[in-house]
């Protein structure tokens, strides 16, 4: 599983961005590092590429780490904890651009899942997307190359397997950071693929791949969201997501 660094000149910051990211993704198995603040206490502002060093030589002994920084001083501390390491450890590091929050929230979930740490940078990369498009509209979300028999949703509709079923979000706030959350790892679990309409809004189907992707979907409270399934699981995952949608995601 792909582990998270967090380096950050807050020791604070960093720590409250774990806490969330552990709200999100509480399996045990996903380990999350904080590299942050200066000092025995680390009650000063600032970064410390040996504890940075340390941090990643730890987490690479069991696989590949992510590392989201803050500032640009913490990417210069980051780039200079590599150059100390082994180039067999700093090549299981990826240092991504993506916003500190949002991304490691992504990335956290998205590794929660066992995902490889390219779809753990992509989520991480699209995670202001959805605040995007909440304040200034429609906005391009990049996302990897799919197989050609999944590049859109509408390729997807030409499949004869098909299953579907109508839901009502009914969560007063929508399907917020925790419930898509959950819905994404109920859809990872199963072998499917899924498709998402809000047909409330009218907007275009999405082809769920992450926690963002289900953020995208923009869905309120009474908002009508058609979900299609393919592949061996179509009924499971369809029935588990309803239930899910009837239970509020638990909230």
């Amino acid at each position: 599983m792909v582990s998270i660094l967090l380096v950050s000149h807050s020791y604070q910051l960093a720590q409250g961005t774990a806490e969330l990211v552990r709200q999100m993704a509480s399996s045990a198995d996903l380990k999350i590092r904080v590299a942050a603040g200066m000092g025995d206490e680390h009650e000063e502002i600032g970064t410390n590429a040996i504890e940075i060093m340390e941090a990643l030589s730890e987490l690479t002994e069991d696989g590949d780490v992510l590392v989201l920084m803050d500032l640009g001083s913490a990417v210069l501390s980051t780039e200079m904890a590599l150059q100390m390491l082994d180039e067999e450890i700093a090549g299981k590091v990826r240092m991504c651009p993506a916003p500190f929050v949002e991304g490691a929230i992504a990335a956290g979930v998205q590794a929660n899942m066992g995902s490889p740490i390219q779809e753990v940078y992509d989520e991480a990369m699209n995670a202001l997307a959805a605040k995007q498009q909440q304040i200034v509209g429609d906005v391009e979300v990049q996302t990897p190359a799919e197989p050609k028999s999944f590049e859109t949703p509408a390729l997807a509709e030409q499949v004869e397997d098909k299953t579907e079923v109508l839901v009502t979000v009914t969560n007063p706030t929508g399907l917020h950071a925790r419930p898509a959350s959950t819905f994404i790892q109920t859809v990872k679990k199963h072998d499917a693929s899924l498709t998402v309409t809000n047909r409330t809004t009218g907007a275009e189907p999405v082809l769920v791949k992450g926690m963002i992707s289900v953020m995208l979907l923009a869905a309120k409270q009474g908002d009508e969201l058609l979900l299609q399934a393919t592949g061996p699981d179509r009924t499971a995952l369809l029935a588990e997501l309803e239930q899910l949608f009837l239970d509020n995601f638990g909230e």
